[in-house]
């Protein structure tokens, strides 16, 4: 019984032995035969990588190149558009800030002040009228009597003229200072265009507005043509007017100027809410349209 006994569990244990030798060997030549086939296949891919890379024309390996170096921009480019975003978002708070400053300033100076209610004036459009008239109300007695306190009156009760409506024949001056004569207009189509050639000089371009003029109205507007140009400039004097026609290159055109700059009647009688603004008038002298912006097909249109 003892030797029986004593047999088993030696058998057992050299089976055991056996078995766990053979199953490691099995499971080592297993993970072999797996890096061998693996190496074999990153060979087979790194012979078809020479392969293709081979084969692949000079001028498509530049282009790979740039692709990735255009990639690598990309991400630059994108890392730095959220850089510049970030940037404007404070910049557009400091200037929320800036201007919240000013018109606070505005407010605080405009009832004794000509050149705050003068700046007053020229963003009435953002004021409720019956504040206007709140501020005509407590104006200090020598500023009330200004210029910048009589067009504020004159926008609180005059309507704009329209379509249909007589042309105002508003004074106003010619480079050299000038009174213009508006008889050698009467009879004729006339194109009037109030200021706005910075917002026209596209790409920065001072000149772009006189480029297109000299392709399309010069030679519509000589003697006897039955049409007049007329560029009007917002000057405070004839210095300023000058060196405003010189810089857009409007002096050949003959520019006119009420030399009111900011305080121009013209915002008034037409009611001027941007610039460029067009006044288009028939021969009669009244107005044909008055358009906010400058397009080119309206001047081709009304010139038929």
């Amino acid at each position: 019984m003892k030797t029986r006994t004593f047999f088993l569990p030696t058998v057992t244990a050299v089976l055991l032995c056996v078995l766990s030798f053979g199953a490691a060997n099995a499971q080592s030549k297993t993970d072999k035969e797996y890096e061998t086939k693996k190496a074999e296949l990153y060979q087979q891919m790194l012979d078809n990588n020479k392969w293709h890379n081979s084969n692949i024309p000079p001028v498509r390996k530049r282009a790979m190149k740039i692709k990735k170096q255009i990639d690598s921009l990309n991400r630059l480019r994108d890392s730095l558009m959220r850089y510049s975003d970030s940037l404007i978002t404070i910049s557009n708070a400091n200037s929320d800030r800036i201007n919240n400053d000013i018109n606070s300033l505005r407010r605080e100076y405009c009832l004794s002040s000509e050149s705050a209610l003068t700046d007053v004036y020229s963003i009435r459009r953002g004021h409720k009228k019956d504040s206007l008239e709140k501020i005509l109300a407590n104006l200090d007695p020598k500023i009330r009597k200004g210029k910048a306190a009589k067009r504020i009156r004159e926008y609180l009760t005059q309507e704009p003229l329209k379509e249909g409506d007589r042309f105002w024949e508003f004074p106003c001056y010619t480079l050299d200072g000038k009174r213009f004569d508006w008889k050698k207009t009467r009879g004729n189509k006339m194109l009037i265009i109030l200021d706005g050639f910075d917002c026209m000089s596209f790409h920065m371009d001072p000149l772009a507005f006189k480029k297109y003029a000299d392709q399309n109205i010069a030679g519509k507007i000589k003697e006897g043509s039955g049409f007049v140009f007329l560029p009007f400039l917002y000057a405070k004097d004839k210095e300023e007017f000058q060196k405003m026609a010189k810089f857009y290159g409007l002096e050949e055109y003959r520019p006119v100027s009420d030399l009111e700059g900011k305080l121009s009647k013209i915002e008034i009688t037409y009611g001027v809410t941007a610039t460029p603004m067009c006044l288009y008038i028939n021969p009669d002298g009244t107005i044909h349209k008055i358009t906010e912006g400058f397009d080119p097909e309206d001047v081709d249109k009304f010139l038929k």
